[in-house]
């Protein structure tokens, strides 16, 4: 690589350190990545670089990075309108919500528009604390909906408040987490509830939580959480709200990972996969329980028509192409090379994952950190989170070539090994 190249990204890098202010996670890994461009499951770097990203941009990547029916809509909407205020209709607004409702789930018939995962998250709080002012919003520990005021709140991790000086907006529970609390683990999380529902004055106005939670680390709770609780909110009339920005869009090989359950929501938010790359989310929901009076929430940027249209031709990609279906097909065949690559290896408390989204638990964060840059350096993107971030964490793009993947894998777990001290056979 020449020196010239090299150069490229450290200018890049001293730039934004001259004029960005704190708070973003852009010098979080010491060198940050320098994104230059993206195609399909591959990103490029400012240098050149080409990396495999098992991590799909933080699972935004579902349908691949620019695919081209999302890249022409996009510019087909930007020659004709691009800002229309949230008080006018529009024909993609209208197209946008039919495209949701090809893929929502049964009994889920009403749709609002958002740009963020974090807003979609606020806006379902609020129209539960709407239905219920006084009634308290329970979420778990790991829970993660966005880190804007309104959302961090609830968020499972202290420091993500503590960052923003943000108490608790209401009860956190212990989530099922079988590698932690057992087999006894739904029970420990029901009687948690039951236990809060006596004590509270007022009636629960919601519980909010993911199906299987992405940044608290791939956590799949046992099959019979989300039916319990589904009855447990029917008795007590609280709204139950399911943020599947992560594990929706055919992630876990269903389209919503509610669907492994035959649960349905009262709520539901999506984003990421849904806009091919573009900022989109919305909330989903029965009709009971979207009855805001008109103009009772908006934002400037809210119906966007290039961000909807890019969203309805994602949307046509991942049902049209199938790509929940290849996420059940593939998935397995990666999940069973990352466990067996893994198996018996000290450090490495377990390996789990539904559809093609994979995470390793391991130990200790420190060798978390250190499998990910072994990773990186070898060519190869991945993610960490977890409780304490321990999880090294896979969600790679539903289009990617099978025999992409199974390399990639190899990669990761080499690294995971590697950064146990586990040397290569």
């Amino acid at each position: 690589m020449s020196a010239s190249a090299v150069s490229a990204g450290a200018d890049i890098v001293e730039r934004l350190r001259r004029l960005e202010g704190g708070g973003l996670r852009t010098f979080a890994e010491d060198p940050p990545l320098v994104w230059e461009r993206a195609e399909g499951c591959h990103v490029w770097d400012v240098d050149g670089q080409r990396y495999l990203d098992l991590y799909g941009g933080f699972a935004v990547a579902a349908i691949g990075y620019g695919h081209p029916h999302v890249v022409e809509a996009i510019q087909r909407q930007a020659a004709t309108l691009m800002h229309c205020p949230s008080a006018h209709p529009s024909r993609v607004r209208a197209e946008f919500y039919e495209a949701l409702a090809s893929i929502a789930p049964a009994g889920i018939e009403r749709f609002l528009p958002a740009v963020t995962g974090a807003m979609a998250n606020e806006m379902a709080i609020l129209l539960a604390r709407t239905r219920r002012p006084k009634g308290a919003v329970v979420s778990f520990a790991g829970s993660y909906f966005g880190r804007s005021v309104g959302t961090v709140a609830f968020a499972g991790k202290a420091r993500y408040r503590d960052a923003l000086g943000i108490p608790a907006g209401g009860p956190l529970l212990p989530f099922p987490y079988t590698l932690r609390h057992g087999d006894s683990a739904t029970d420990r999380t029901m009687q948690a509830l039951e236990d809060l529902a006596r004590g509270e004055t007022e009636p629960l106005a919601a519980v909010i939580l993911e199906p299987i939670q992405g940044n608290g680390g791939v956590v799949i709770p046992p099959a019979d959480f989300l039916p319990r609780l589904r009855q447990f909110c029917d008795r007590e009339g609280a709204l139950l709200i399911l943020d599947e920005i992560q594990s929706g869009c055919g992630r876990t090989g269903r389209v919503w990972a509610v669907e492994h359950s035959g649960v349905v929501p009262d709520l539901m938010t999506v984003g990421k996969g849904i806009g091919g790359g573009v900022a989109v989310a919305a909330v989903m929901g029965r009709a009971e329980a979207m009855s805001w009076k008109p103009d009772s929430y908006t934002s400037t940027f809210l119906t966007n028509n290039l961000n909807l249209a890019a969203a309805v031709a994602a949307i046509a990609v991942l049902r049209d192409e199938q790509l929940a279906g290849r996420a059940a097909a593939i998935g397995p065949a990666g999940m069973a090379r990352l466990k067996n690559a893994l198996a018996g290896v000290s450090g490495v408390r377990e390996v789990r994952g539904l559809g093609l989204w994979y995470a390793a638990e391991l130990a200790d964060a420190a060798w978390a950190g250190r499998a990910v840059k072994l990773a990186r350096e070898r060519g190869v993107i991945v993610g960490r989170g977890g409780y304490d971030d321990t999880v090294v964490k896979l969600s790679p793009a539903l289009v990617i070539p099978e025999a992409e993947l199974h390399a990639g894998i190899d990669i990761v777990s080499d690294a995971i090994r590697e950064s146990l001290g586990v040397v290569a056979a």
